[in-house]
């Protein structure tokens, strides 16, 4: 694509751009390979790295609405990639576990996450590539 000149040169632009792209063959990746969508993988990978959890805690920490997290658990239950139960601390609530496929369907989506990257940042150096992520990462968290 030939940009404008002006647009180039807004870093905010150019995020965009790289970014969309490559959200676009992530989520086509993980759909057509590993059978979740880009928001089901974001579930299961906080329920990987932070254990069991409340669901409104995966919510608060992805930024979703409770309607769309209770969509996108009762996708994920019913293909048997988590479960929901009664948390033994608070039988007042419910608790989210990832299963074995659920496990399973992460280490694939993991896997095509890694493809993903590699191909968009395949002009960049592996030193560059870490560099990109720690500044995109500071932006991000401060």
């Amino acid at each position: 694509m030939d940009f404008p000149p002006t647009l180039m040169a807004a870093t905010t632009f150019v995020l965009h751009k790289v970014g969309t792209s490559s959200r676009r063959a992530l989520a086509g990746r993980l759909s057509d390979e590993a059978g979740v969508s880009l928001w089901e993988f974001a579930v299961l990978a906080a329920l990987a790295d932070f254990g069991a959890s409340a669901q409104r805690e995966v919510g608060d920490r992805l930024g979703l609405d409770p309607s769309d997290m209770v969509r996108l658990m009762d996708g994920l239950i019913a293909a048997g990639l988590a479960v929901r139960d009664r948390d033994p601390a608070d039988r007042r609530r419910y608790r989210l576990t990832l299963t074995p496929a659920g496990r399973d369907a992460l280490t694939r989506a993991r896997a095509l996450v890694t493809e993903v990257e590699r191909e968009t940042l395949a002009p960049l150096t592996d030193a560059e590539r870490r560099q990109l992520h720690a500044l995109v990462t500071k932006v991000l968290t401060h």
